[in-house]
């Protein structure tokens, strides 16, 4: 039995689709995550605010290996290679600008709450990948490895849905004022 949100969420993806993404995310997360200590290990004693620095570059790194794994694994789209990784860039980027806005304020939050001194930008780089995952697997799902098919469907529906409820609430208005005409 499903849950009905979780059924909602999960019912146009196909089966195996978000498990294989999941693997892929989690190598990747892995990967750009290790890049991105890398770079703040490198960085943070030679450039202020290094962990800023070494999160830009380590993300467009792993984006692009993100993008190759997710176009031959996960979604399995054909052509399309520069289109398709601009739109992963896009959607990574659009997840990405939030994070970059939260990570200072984390880190402080850190340093400061929890008096995680070194650790801080480490933990804060963490805790924000953590909630890109799921932005990411539909943004990616939806806009960068969309399929030209999917997208002319989608839109129909999507046209169609607001006409009938609209013309569901015209409906129901009618009948209401007839029924307060009438009293």
């Amino acid at each position: 039995r499903k849950i009905p949100l979780f059924g909602k969420l999960t019912d146009h993806i196909p089966p195996g689709q978000f498990l294989r993404y999941l693997v892929v995310g989690m190598w990747n997360t892995f990967f750009g995550f290790s890049l991105y200590a890398l770079f703040t290990a490198l960085l943070t004693p030679k450039v202020r605010f290094g962990y800023m620095y070494a999160a830009v570059f380590s993300n467009l790194i792993a984006i692009t290996v993100a993008y190759f794994g997710y176009k031959l694994f996960v979604f399995k789209t054909h052509g399309n290679y520069l289109v398709e990784w601009f739109r992963c860039l896009l959607v990574y980027g659009s997840g990405m600008l939030p994070g970059l806005v939260l990570l200072p304020l984390l880190v402080e939050g850190l340093h400061y709450g929890f008096h995680l001194q070194r650790s801080g930008p480490y933990v804060a780089g963490a805790l924000i990948t953590g909630l890109t995952v799921i932005y990411s697997f539909f943004g990616h799902k939806h806009f960068s490895f969309r399929v030209p098919d999917d997208a002319a469907h989608d839109a129909a529906t999507e046209m169609d849905a607001p006409i009938e409820d609209v013309a569901e609430g015209i409906v129901a208005e009618d009948a209401e004022d007839a029924g307060t005409r009438f009293e």
